[in-house]
């Protein structure tokens, strides 16, 4: 079996390349009639085929108001975000960039509408290992002006719903105050256009999930917000999941937490197994033998699925090798 690194990009899957012997008919090869199913005789040689990792698309969009040069903790609000997704070693986004693909979109405008261009975007295409070009964007960028969250959801949302294939389309809304609006850049009224646009992200396939820097957005609109971008009822019964944050590690828990809920263990077969074949597979994760039904299994007859402590330490921002074999009768 040939082993490739996965993160970040393509697992190769070790399957049996088939080459067919004449069907034997009626006859066991000793004269007595068979009495077993009209199998094929098999010759095998194995071969790589590529197996491609089903990563989710996350949108980093960032608040990036004049209050977010407050102090948190000995750091400005905007330091903080920063130093937790790009810090190198530790930030969200340096270790896990390998398995998810990021993108970046700063968000301001210059006096709403009135100012020109609004929502003001300073972005960075999705993509894996993506922490350099993200970096050299949002390093040099400092707080600027108003708060157009919902303008700016509608915004990456359109884009997100343009890339093709990867698995989920997130975005995580970073703000330390109320929304305004492109039209109606003060006050800060502009939680309805928000919640709507989160709405419709979600109708479009696009959850949206939500952190306060500081204590400033009021845990009324942070549960609308959490509602509205998992598709749940805002004012209903069910609660989805928001996040305060108050100091630096309350960020790092935060981004960490939304990001390990979104990520994929996952991977696209380029062909196909025999479903009713699949337990005949052999599935290592850095050579060491997995279990089929416990730590891997396969969905359908090209998404192979690593499962319970596998899935964990495939997502745990190291590199692994994995593996995968099955016998010819199951190749389609």
């Amino acid at each position: 079996m040939a082993e490739a690194r996965i993160l970040p990009a393509l697992l190769m899957l070790s399957l049996a390349a088939c080459n067919e012997s004449p069907a034997r008919h009626g006859s066991d090869g000793t004269g007595n009639a068979d009495t077993g199913p009209r199998v094929d005789t098999k010759i095998c040689a194995e071969v790589n085929v590529d197996l491609d990792q089903i990563y989710p698309y996350v949108t980093l969009l960032i608040d990036q108001s004049t209050s977010m040069e407050q102090d948190f903790g000995g750091v400005s609000r905007w330091q903080a975000v920063y130093d937790t997704l790009m810090a190198s070693g530790t930030g969200v986004v340096h270790k896990l960039q390998g398995s998810v693909a990021f993108g970046l979109a700063l968000y301001t405008s210059h006096g709403g509408s009135a100012g020109g261009t609004c929502p003001v975007i300073t972005g960075v295409n999705h993509a894996l290992n993506n922490h350099p070009a993200i970096d050299a964007v949002y390093a040099p960028a400092a707080p600027d002006d108003e708060t157009p969250t919902g303008d700016s959801i509608d915004v990456e949302a359109a884009k997100l719903k343009q890339l093709a294939g990867g698995g989920a389309r997130v975005i995580v809304l970073a703000t330390d105050g109320e929304p305004d609006t492109c039209a109606r850049p003060n006050p800060q009224d502009g939680q309805p256009e928000a919640i709507a646009a989160a709405q419709k992200a979600f109708t479009a396939g696009i959850q949206t999930y939500i952190i306060s820097v500081g204590n400033d957005v009021s845990d009324g609109h942070l549960q609308d917000m959490a509602n509205a971008g998992a598709g749940l009822a805002v004012g209903g019964a069910t609660n989805a999941p928001f996040y305060r944050a108050l100091k630096p590690d309350d960020l790092v828990q935060a981004f960490s937490k939304i990001i390990h809920t979104v990520q994929d263990c996952r991977f696209a077969l380029k062909g196909s197994i025999n479903i009713a074949f699949a337990g005949q597979g052999t599935v290592k994760l850095d050579g060491k033998l997995l279990a089929f039904g416990t730590q891997w299994r396969l969905i359908d007859d090209h998404t192979l699925e690593l499962l319970g402590d596998a899935c964990t330490t495939l997502l745990d921002g190291s590199k692994h090798a994995v593996s995968a074999a099955w016998p010819c009768i199951a190749i389609e």
